[in-house]
């Protein structure tokens, strides 16, 4: 019995830096997952052109890449930290109304309750959000553009010189530290470009 009990207290010694740790981990799967739908769409498997850092920064890249990602995942968070405040004070009301003050009701309620006031159990709240976002951005964007690519819907807004002096006016899809993704209009598929002693200039074209 007393063993049991000490590996229970050991078991909960966890602090906010190992659930951060735990967090990240989690984060670096979404991001992984969310580039592997995104350009499986496109048919490029991904892990051909990427590094180790790539995969290491590719949560942060994937919400700073555009500000519409960040801010709508901002708000998700926060509406999924107000949907579980809700969900206590909701069950909180249940357990002192008499028709739950008895029998199976209680039970379930109590330990309702005391799930949703132990110490970081939003944590899996928040967690199923951030799945549903990347995996949900993954198939959107992956699917979008592809469809766009197909149709020749592209601004392209994009000038690339190589360091033979070649300019492309491109649409870029994607970039990480050793390639860049881009389409042109000449043709529906994703060209792939090596960075590195290739290319000299990337600018924005102001139409």
């Amino acid at each position: 019995m007393e063993i049991s009990n000490e590996n229970k207290i050991n078991s909960s010694k966890y602090g906010v830096q190992d659930y951060m740790s735990i967090g990240y981990v989690f984060l670096l799967i979404l991001g992984v997952i969310n580039q592997t739908i995104f350009y499986g769409f496109l048919n490029i498997n991904i892990f051909e052109y990427t590094s180790v850092l790539d995969v290491l920064l590719s949560p942060v890249a994937i919400l700073t890449d555009r500000w519409i990602i960040f801010v709508t995942a901002v708000i998700l968070l926060i509406v999924m930290v107000g949907y579980f405040e809700l969900m206590k004070k909701f069950y909180a009301r249940l357990a002192k109304k008499e028709k739950y003050q008895q029998g199976k009701k209680k039970e379930q309620i109590d330990k309702i309750l005391s799930n949703l006031n132990r110490k970081y159990s939003i944590i899996p709240f928040l967690l199923f959000a951030l799945a549903c976002m990347y995996l949900g951005l993954g198939f959107g964007t992956g699917q979008k553009t592809k469809d766009r690519i197909n149709n020749f819907d592209y601004t392209y807004s994009n000038e690339i010189v190589f360091d033979d002096g070649e300019k492309k006016k491109v649409k870029i899809i994607g970039k990480n530290s050793l390639y860049i993704f881009y389409v042109t209009k000449e043709d529906t598929h994703v060209n792939i470009a090596p960075i590195d002693g290739n290319i000299k200039l990337i600018k924005e074209i102001k139409e």
